[in-house]
C-alpha cells in the first residue's frame, strides 16, 4: 500500500529557506504525471509555445537547405522575417498549462516548467527528425545553431535575444499564477565535457537567466534551473549558484554503473563544498541510468542514496530523478516502480 506524502508543501519549502525539513523531500520526474504525484512531493509541467513544438520533428525556421554552403545559410537566415508569437500564443500557453496541472497543485509543489533559449535556439535551426527516430518518440540534438553560431555570431544573437524575450513574457506570466510554487528553466549548455558553446554565447546564457531569476525572485517566488552536462567548467556552476534557487541534475559524468554512480556521488559532495553549506538546493540523486536497469537492485539504489547524504548532506537537498524515463520506458515497468517505491519507503521510515 503507497502511503501518501500529506506535507509535501512544507518539506519543500523549509529545505528552499531554511535548509532543511523532518525529511529529504522527493521529486521523481515523468511524463505520467499521476506517476510523478504519487510517488514524489513535487509534480511540474512545461508551458509549450505551440508553434515551436514540432521543430524537432519536422525541422526549424532557419535549418540549413540539402546542399547549401555555409556562407549561403548565413545570408539567407533573416531573423526579422519570422513571425514571432504574440501575447496570445502565451495566453494559450498559460490557459493549457493551467488546465493540465491545477489538479495537482493542492497536495503537490507545483513547478512551471519552461525550455530556456539555447535549447530553443538549437530547435531554430536543426533539421528533420528521421523516420526512424520519429518512430522511437526521440529527438536528436545536431547542434546546428551552435555551428551558425560560428558561421554568423552576430545573427545568431539577435535569433537567441528574440526567443528569449518571449520565454521571458511566458515566465511573467508564469509567475502570476497563484498555485505556481516555483519556475523550473530547462536549459542544456554543457556535456560531460563542460559548456559546450563559445564565450560569446555563454556570456549572453548568464545575461538572460540573470534576468529570468530576477523577474522570478521579485514575484516572491522560487526558480530553479535544469542544466545536463559538467557545469563546473570554466566557473558556469558558480555562476549559476549565484542566481538560482535550485541546481538540477547535477550530471557531470557517466552513471550507468553502481561504482560510476558512487563516484559521481562523491563530485557532487566536492560540487557542495565548493559552493558551501547555502543555496543553491541541489536537485539529484537518482540516477535514471540505473533505476532503468535491470540488473542494479533496490538496495543498490539505496546505497547510492547513502553515499550522497554521506557526502553531500541532507541540508539544501531534495533528492531527485536525474531525468525522466527514457523514450520507451516507464514507471509501469514493475522492477523501475520497485525500486522507486523502496527510496520513498526508506524515507518515510527514517532510513534515509
Amino acid at each position: 500500500m503507497l502511503i501518501p506524502f500529506r506535507d509535501s508543501h512544507k518539506v519543500v519549502y523549509e529545505v528552499l529557506e531554511y535548509g532543511e525539513s523532518c525529511r529529504v523531500p522527493l521529486q521523481v520526474e515523468s511524463d505520467n504525471k499521476d506517476y510523478e504525484s504519487r510517488f514524489g512531493d513535487i509534480v511540474g509541467f512545461r508551458a509549450k509555445i505551440r508553434v515551436w513544438e514540432s521543430f524537432y520533428i519536422r525541422g526549424g525556421p532557419f535549418q540549413r537547405r540539402d546542399g547549401e554552403r555555409l556562407l549561403e545559410w548565413s545570408d539567407r537566415v533573416d531573423p526579422s522575417q519570422y513571425t514571432w508569437p504574440d501575447s496570445d500564443e502565451i495566453l494559450y500557453a498559460i490557459e493549457e498549462y493551467k488546465q493540465k496541472s491545477i489538479k495537482y497543485a493542492k497536495e503537490r509543489f507545483t513547478l512551471f516548467k519552461v525550455l530556456g533559449p539555447t535549447e530553443t535556439s538549437e530547435s531554430f535551426f536543426t533539421r528533420p527528425l528521421p523516420s526512424n527516430m520519429q518512430r522511437l518518440n526521440q529527438i536528436m540534438h545536431r547542434f546546428d545553431f551552435a555551428l551558425f553560431l560560428k558561421v554568423n555570431p552576430r545573427k545568431a544573437l539577435k535569433v537567441y535575444d528574440r526567443i528569449a524575450s518571449v520565454i521571458l513574457e511566458l515566465i511573467k506570466a508564469g509567475c502570476e499564477l497563484d498555485f505556481v510554487d516555483a519556475i523550473r528553466i530547462a536549459d542544456d549548455v554543457a556535456g560531460y565535457s563542460g559548456p559546450l558553446y563559445p564565450a560569446i554565447l555563454l556570456k549572453r546564457y548568464i545575461i538572460w537567466h540573470r534576468k529570468f531569476t530576477e523577474i522570478v525572485h521579485r514575484s516572491g517566488k522560487w526558480v530553479f534551473l535544469h542544466c545536463d552536462g559538467d557545469i563546473r567548467k570554466r566557473g558556469l556552476l558558480t555562476e549559476l549558484s549565484n542566481l538560482y534557487d535550485g541546481i538540477h541534475p547535477l550530471d557531470f559524468r557517466p552513471k550507468s554503473t553502481l561504482k560510476d554512480a558512487i563516484y559521481w556521488i562523491k563530485e557532487i559532495g566536492h560540487a557542495r563544498e565548493t559552493i558551501g553549506k547555502k543555496k543553491p538546493v541541489f536537485f539529484t540523486g537518482l540516477p535514471i541510468d540505473l533505476i532503468f536497469n535491470v540488473s542494479i537492485t533496490s538496495k543498490d539504489l539505496l546505497q547510492v542514496v547513502k553515499n550522497l547524504i554521506k557526502f553531500h548532506g541532507k541540508e539544501w537537498l531534495i533528492l531527485a530523478t536525474t531525468h525522466s524515463p527514457y523514450p520507451g520506458r516507464s514507471y509501469s515497468e514493475k522492477e523501475a516502480r520497485e525500486k522507486i517505491l523502496f527510496i520513498r519507503r526508506s524515507i518515510l521510515e527514517g532510513r534515509i
